[in-house]
């Protein structure tokens, strides 16, 4: 069954262009303008999935979430914030959302996050629903919301497909197959013969690793690879 989304925006151009994207892979995409057209939409559709404005004309961003969570509480919410907001609102705009994407953003990148989150695939902390926003290993640092990777506050310029297998490995907590990176990271969902797990191993561990110092990715033999003491 296709999934629902609402967007409440107050930029109707934009609205459309990210209706537009996320309707061209199948979702159901519904507008409204104002908080009071969201709450009455949202009242007769149960929707998978709501992306906000941070400020509506009506109401801003946290009062329509929690009048949305009142009544629905297991509701997704991502809020889309100015980049000059983000410094004295990000944190609390986590207490009622599950993330927020900077403007301006890369509408592909805000459907492929929704498709993720929809998965069960993003870095999503389940006892709190909230996106994991970065993560480190030892001076190995990831921003999952910037997509960027630095060491020793170094930025890593990685390809798409190397930073997905990095950010993979980083958020686990257990050592990770093949298959299951194969998977998560190439969308394999069938047992397929190929060495591209190892060959993209061994690209990070080239863009990665300090001559003289243990791995960033740990080989473990027999099961897969990790990131972890």
């Amino acid at each position: 069954m296709a999934k629902k989304i609402l967007i409440a925006g107050r930029e109707r151009n934009l609205s459309h262009f990210v209706s537009m994207e996320l309707q061209k892979q199948d979702y159901l995409v519904d507008y409204a303008s104002t908080g009071k057209e969201a709450l009455q939409l949202a009242h007769e559709t149960d929707f998978d999935l709501i992306l906000m404005s941070f400020q509506l004309a009506d109401m801003g961003s946290r009062e329509l979430s929690l009048e949305l969570l009142r009544s629905k509480p297991a509701s997704v919410i991502i809020v889309a914030v100015d980049s000059s907001e983000v410094a004295q609102h990000g944190q609390d705009i986590l207490t009622y959302a599950v993330s927020y994407v900077v403007k301006p953003f890369v509408i592909s990148d805000l459907v492929e996050q929704v498709t993720a989150i929809f998965k069960g695939r993003d870095f999503i902390d389940e006892n709190c629903r909230q996106i994991k926003l970065h993560a480190a290993y030892r001076d190995l640092k990831i921003d999952f919301q910037n997509r960027t990777v630095t060491r020793a506050g170094e930025l890593v310029n990685l390809t798409r497909r190397e930073y997905d297998l990095l950010a993979t490995l980083m958020y686990s907590p257990e050592i990770l197959s093949r298959e299951q990176l194969l998977e998560r990271v190439w969308k394999y969902d069938t047992a397929v013969e190929t060495n591209v797990v190892d060959v993209y191993i061994r690209y990070l561990r080239g863009k990665l690793d300090v001559p003289g110092q243990d791995s960033y990715i740990k080989t473990v033999r027999g099961v897969g690879y990790a990131m972890r003491e």
